[in-house]
């Protein structure tokens, strides 16, 4: 079955498949954020990880405006990965960007997935999530070791340039409440 991706994918169409797959993931926690706060608004639940979660969002922007903001943030960021992974990787070189990313959209997908358990129904996020991020990440997984640009060596060094780039991420959330109030 892996055999038959080779007929419609190839490793550099991933990588500029990336900002693409990010843009239709956000496009949908954006135009489902304000009727998925409204609806949660008033609900008195007993489960921590709910209210917790419903505290972050407003937290970190819960309009589809301020959402917009970050996203445009980050897709920055995407790109400029994207564009200098395509020009590197013919080298051989150049995935630790790219793979720390990629290992954010992994953490991405199994947030939504943990979230929609936890409210037990839809969250913002979710479909692509299950139809768009989880089968890219394990096609580009798949590619990058089947082309050895992903060994364990790359993938140990890339989890806390992960974690950085969490922070830089972050500082959308930041310039989305500082420019949309």
């Amino acid at each position: 079955m892996l055999g038959a991706l080779h007929q419609f994918l190839n490793l550099n169409l991933l990588i500029w498949l990336f900002p693409i797959i990010f843009i239709f993931h956000d496009l949908e926690e954006i135009m489902t954020i304000e009727s998925f706060m409204a609806a949660h608004k008033d609900k008195n639940s007993k489960r921590n990880f709910v209210e917790l979660t419903i505290r972050m969002r407003k937290k970190s922007g819960s309009t589809a405006a301020q959402l917009a903001v970050s996203a445009t943030w980050i897709l920055l960021f995407i790109s400029f990965t994207t564009v200098m992974t395509a020009h590197f990787s013919s080298n051989g070189r150049g995935f630790l960007l790219f793979t720390a990313i990629l290992n954010l959209f992994v953490l991405q997908a199994f947030m939504h997935m943990v979230q929609t358990i936890m409210f037990r129904g839809y969250t913002p996020g979710i479909l692509t999530s299950l139809f768009l991020l989880v089968p890219y990440c394990l096609a580009t997984y798949y590619f990058l070791v089947e082309e050895r640009q992903l060994d364990w060596h790359l993938l140990v060094t890339s989890l806390p340039v992960s974690l950085i780039m969490i922070l830089v991420f972050l500082v959308g959330n930041l310039l989305g409440r500082y420019f949309i109030r």
